[in-house]
């Protein structure tokens, strides 16, 4: 039976497990937009005020669901706001779904209308745009390969390394009717294009990775996002304790293991913990799962800290690709995190291993106390304006350990990296993929949206909040007690850390009231100049249940200060 493809569309999205949507109605999408009215009970769509901020609210979905965020706008803005959240997504590896259009109002393509983004003469070239910042887009010219291009881009947002799959449709094809009985390809069940298996370890490689774990002296677990993608949280902790085998994380993949764990070592790098460099760096065998060992976290690949000469490294990953990508590697496994985790654990069960797990974590438990294991004098800074090590301190005391943090750019992810101690794992959600200032902002209201029962706390600079204030009206709109902890140090700190003393340049600023901002769009906002208030005020702002900003008036401290 011939019904619209919009329909269609909707019906398909809801098929898939998909229940929220965020956007800005406009162009053909506004069609779209008239077929989830019916559907308000099945996915909700939430209006956001940028379509920059959409792309990382679907991005955050992506990454608390494992189903592709839902982003929908019109093409000239889906191409170029929206992929500020579109590249985070696409370099993180988060599922994500665009659906757009050309714009090419009633098929002059050749014409070069208003906004068409054909790429025709006249017009921009969307479909190469999306392309390049997806791992899928297709152009749909009618209903048949509309609906059908929506199966496919779910399939390709979730299968294999997640990311975000665009469908780019003319402007008639979203008006036009669909018999799913008869369209061309034929339409079946989304069953049957999603959850496909990953990838996953041989039995003979998981036996070979268990004795060289086994046998190893001294080896280490390096852990990434690839933990987070596959909810692979247990059978690390399972590993890791199965042998006394310590953690280290990327950033990226922070809180991959609870940091409160004994054998939890934090995060990695140039920023990062000693113990966990100490240990990475005198491992005689390395395991890296779902990281592909980037230059960020291995000091820009310095053999001095990562020696493929000298340590046996067994890198795997669900991307292939990914594996021995920086540094050589002695074997290369492509598998999904969580399924080959399990089966090395299987294999390592059924030998007759003797290690001394007590001893191994007593060590470690030393080694901790030695370098100084999140711990800092600055904790206990009495100082104004405040050390944001203090701030750090006091949020880490006030989140318990159902609470999710959102980082965002800057140096206050610096701050939250090194000094955070994660309570449970799974809690800390962060960019750097692309890494752009304001993600956190946004995708810290995502994830109040889609978890509401959790508490949310979003840390940001003031330059990332000032990209962002837009959020606060959508958190006011929907009354989400989401809380932003901001660090307001009155420069854009990253940057100017890296320029010359006397030639810093177009980094700093007067200082911007992001509490009267906040209270202007019908939020809770708190400004803290002194210490001793921080600890009350995020009390109050975590138990308010309304949308409330905690202004913290930071020093100029750089962050050169946390490298080891």
């Amino acid at each position: 039976m011939e019904r619209p493809v919009i329909q269609e569309v909707v019906d398909i999205l809801i098929e898939a497990g998909i229940d929220h949507c965020f956007g800005i109605p406009g162009g053909a999408a506004l069609l779209l937009y008239d077929a989830l009215f019916d559907k308000k009970d099945k996915i909700r769509s939430v209006l956001t005020r940028h379509e920059g901020a959409a792309a990382c609210m679907a991005d955050m979905y992506g990454r608390l669901t494992g189903r592709p965020g839902v982003v929908i706008a019109q093409g000239a803005w889906a191409a170029s706001n929206a992929a500020f959240g579109i590249l985070e997504a696409y370099m993180a590896g988060s599922p994500m779904l665009i659906i757009t259009d050309v714009s090419d109002y009633s098929g002059l393509v050749q014409h070069g209308p208003w906004q068409s983004g054909s790429g025709e003469y006249g017009s921009f070239d969307l479909p190469n745009i999306m392309r390049s910042m997806t791992k899928y887009t297709t152009y749909a010219v009618g209903a048949d390969e509309f609906a059908h291009g929506i199966q496919l881009a779910i399939k390709h947002a979730t299968t294999g390394r997640p990311g975000p799959a665009c469908v780019l449709a003319r402007w008639d094809a979203f008006g036009e009717t669909i018999d799913p009985d008869t369209s061309n390809p034929r339409l079946y069940p989304i069953d049957g294009y999603i959850g496909i298996r990953p990838a996953c370890i041989s039995d003979k490689d998981a036996d070979r990775i268990a004795r060289m774990l086994v046998e190893a002296k001294d080896p280490v677990m390096i852990t990434g996002r690839g933990i987070h993608c596959a909810r692979a949280y247990e059978e690390v902790r399972e590993l890791a304790e199965l042998i006394g085998m310590p953690v280290a994380t990327s950033y990226m993949g922070k809180s991959g293991i609870a940091e409160t764990h004994p054998l939890a070592l934090g995060t990695m790098g140039q920023i990062g913990q000693k113990a966990a460099n100490e240990k990475i760096q005198g491992a005689d065998l390395l395991l890296a799962v779902g990281t592909c060992l980037a230059p960020e976290n291995t000091k820009m690949l310095s053999p001095d800290f990562i020696n493929p000469k000298q340590q046996k490294i067994i890198h795997m990953d669900i991307e292939g690709l990914n594996t021995g990508w920086t540094v050589p590697v002695t074997l290369g496994i492509t598998s999904d995190a969580k399924l080959g985790l399990r089966r090395i654990i299987e294999s390592i069960k059924k030998r007759s291993v003797v290690i001394d797990v007590n001893k191994r974590v007593e060590a470690l438990k030393r080694l901790k106390e030695e370098t100084g294991f999140f711990s800092c004098e600055a904790f206990s800074s009495d100082e104004t304006p405040i050390a944001p090590e203090r701030t750090i301190k006091e949020v880490n005391e006030a989140v318990g350990e159902d609470g999710i943090i959102c980082l965002d750019a800057g140096n206050n992810r610096q701050w939250v990296a090194k000094h955070f101690q994660s309570k449970k794992a799974g809690q800390i959600f962060a960019p750097g993929g692309a890494g752009g200032m304001g993600w956190g902002v946004a995708a810290a209201l995502g994830a109040q949206i889609v978890q509401p029962d959790k508490k949310v706390i979003g840390i940001c600079g003031d330059g990332g909040m000032m990209m962002m204030l837009h959020c606060l009206e959508t958190a006011r709109h929907y009354n989400v007690p989401v809380t932003y902890v901001v660090l307001n140090n009155s420069i854009l700190g990253n940057v100017r850390d890296f320029q010359a003393p006397d030639r810093k340049i177009s980094t700093s600023y007067p200082a911007p009231d992001l509490t009267a901002y906040a209270r202007a769009a019908g939020c809770e906002g708190i400004k803290i100049d002194d210490p001793d208030r921080l600890k009350p005020a995020l009390k109050e702002a975590m138990e308010n249940n309304k949308p409330t900003l905690v202004e913290v008036i930071t020093n100029q401290e750089p962050h050169f200060k946390l490298m080891i």
